[in-house]
């Protein structure tokens, strides 16, 4: 061959560094995906009524009376149940600083808790985090929040309680002044979870 008919060394170069860099560029995307996991997925609403109810209990079903009647440790040094808001509409929230969703839906937990309080409803948010390595930090995201409901930890057992089979946080659940859980969804989209959440809320209300 001819050396002049031989393609410039310098253009393979650049061609064999575009190849690497395409290739850097759909390794990183698969494993930014894989990484996202449930928290990416987009939020489901699940109840009685959902196709996919088999992958939850009924939404009509109460929590377990273990889970209810567990003492809550809150960020403040209090104490509480979920028993304790028996009559209410309970809001219970699982969650984490860390959680992007979790910070998008927290705002909207804050409107709930001062819109429907006077409708005997209460809000209380259960984070999974440990609160020997990470209590100063909830405390200070609390602060910074200006997070007006109240704030504890949900140790292993109430957190697989309160997620009935699901993975990925938030969840929220909704539960009537029976006891019975409403509503649970799963993940935070805010174009559409907060309408879902105080239609939910209404419904709750108006059952007495």
């Amino acid at each position: 061959m001819n050396p002049q008919d031989q393609p410039p060394k310098s253009s393979w170069t650049i061609t064999r560094i575009g190849l690497i860099g395409s290739a850097i560029i759909l390794v990183a995307a698969i494993a930014y995906t894989l990484y996202q996991g449930d928290s990416a997925a987009p939020p489901v609403s699940t109840d009685s009524t959902s196709n996919d109810s088999a992958a939850v209990r009924p939404a009509s079903e109460p929590l377990s009376e273990n889970v209810m009647q567990a003492s809550i440790n809150l960020i403040d040094g209090q104490k509480t149940r979920l028993a304790d808001y028996s009559g209410k509409v309970l809001v219970v929230d699982l969650w984490a600083t860390w959680c992007v969703p979790c910070r998008r839906e927290i705002p909207h937990l804050i409107e709930i808790a001062k819109e429907y309080k006077s409708k005997g409803v209460e809000v209380i948010g259960l984070t999974n985090e440990d609160p020997d390595t990470d209590s100063q930090r909830v405390k200070e995201f609390s602060k910074e929040f200006n997070i007006n409901y109240p704030i504890g930890w949900a140790d292993m057992d109430m957190q697989i309680g309160i997620s009935r089979g699901r993975n990925g946080i938030p969840q929220t659940l909704i539960i009537g002044r029976d006891g019975k859980v409403l509503k649970h969804f799963v993940g935070f989209s805010p174009m559409v979870s907060p309408s879902q959440m105080k239609a939910a809320l209404e419904e709750a209300v108006e059952a007495g």
